[in-house]
């Protein structure tokens, strides 16, 4: 009985320490707004771009790839 609750908890050790270290990633289309519509009297435009973000061992990086729209006037 010991040798089973032994292994079991070997089991949850393992399975905390590979949910730690396994990488976090998501990917696909986001929608963005001109740094410019954000002032106050301008028309908001906004667009898609793709996006791919990863977090591992606790350093985060992403990136927005695309163009943004044409200023409005």
């Amino acid at each position: 009985m010991a040798h089973a609750t032994n292994r079991r908890g070997i089991a949850t050790v393992a399975r905390a320490v590979i949910d730690a270290i396994e990488p976090w990633y998501d990917w696909g289309k986001i929608s963005v707004q001109r740094m410019e519509s954000l002032r106050p009297g301008r028309s908001i435009t906004d667009g898609e771009v793709r996006y791919f973000e990863l977090q591992w061992l606790g350093v985060h990086i992403a990136f927005q790839i695309g163009r943004t729209p044409k200023g409005v006037r």
